[in-house]
């Protein structure tokens, strides 16, 4: 049982290398898709694209900074 407990782990953790970055992705993700579901405007999507495309540049930044 643990083997199979690590190897979903690691194939997991292939694909989420980090916990935090992917729960705000999908944080923001899903307040994009409440506003969206509410207020019906076409503007809406970018600013998600927005919000996402600086969450990844906040993130990478942070990364960098550790490993440095």
């Amino acid at each position: 049982m643990k083997f199979l407990k690590a190897a979903a782990s690691e194939v997991i953790g292939l694909f989420v290398g980090d916990w935090t970055q992917t729960i705000v992705s999908i944080v923001i993700l899903a307040a994009g898709w409440l506003v969206v579901s509410r207020i019906h405007q076409i503007g809406i999507g970018f600013i998600v694209a927005v919000a996402l495309a600086a969450q990844l540049v906040i993130a990478t930044r942070l990364e960098a900074r550790r490993r440095a």
